[in-house]
């Protein structure tokens, strides 16, 4: 897959025309006949939606966010991405291109939130999925006793299975009465876990 993200250089959505000519589906046939011989497939893919064609230039659900979009590799995008309005587009430095597999995106779990690992205070939360794919960042969202939301520029650490946070960035949590939840890739894991 792909990820067309928004430079932000310039103002409002970006258009990429020359991924999806909007026929509706690839397998229905003109006049609704297969033993039509001129009947011939049309652009698009049975019962999928047509992929989007608009970068948007924030996320819709987080304005602080670059807007982005993500593409199937189908044969159009490969060749947009190679050499048509995708590839022009990141040329142009308005939008930037990540290539990624659909597992990157797995909500993440939590397994355990352990308060005063490594030192006294700190907050080490194990688990899986828990990097983002740019432009989407992690937070650790607590709730209880201390509820917060801690992005990740406050951890000391992370990586895809552990996040330490060192006790300043999280005060007034306690054991028991404090859950922990985190959100990567606009997922959060659920159910929360309580802090031992």
């Amino acid at each position: 897959m792909f990820r067309l993200i928004h430079s932000q250089v310039g103002l409002g959505a970006l258009s990429v025309d020359d991924i999806d000519d909007g026929l509706p589906n690839k397998e229905v046939h003109r006049m609704g006949s297969t033993a039509d011989p001129k009947a011939y497939k049309r652009d698009g893919y049975a019962n999928e939606p047509k992929q989007p064609s608009y970068i948007p230039r924030v996320k819709a659900t987080e304005p602080t966010i670059p807007g982005y979009i993500d593409l199937k590799e189908t044969d159009r995008v490969i060749r947009s991405v190679g050499g048509g309005k995708i590839a022009g587009l990141q040329r142009a430095g308005l939008i930037s291109v990540v290539s990624f597999v659909p597992s990157d995106l797995a909500t993440p779990t939590v397994a355990t939130a352990d308060l005063g690992t490594p030192g006294v205070g700190d907050l080490t939360i194990t688990g899986t999925g828990f990097l983002s794919l740019s432009p989407d960042v992690t937070s650790v969202i607590i709730t209880g006793t201390g509820a917060q939301t801690i992005p990740a520029s406050l951890f000391n650490s992370i990586n895809a299975t552990t996040i330490v946070i060192l006790a300043a960035n999280v005060p007034g949590v306690v054991l028991t009465a404090s859950l922990a939840k985190v959100r990567a890739d606009g997922a959060t894991s659920t159910p929360a876990v309580a802090l031992t």
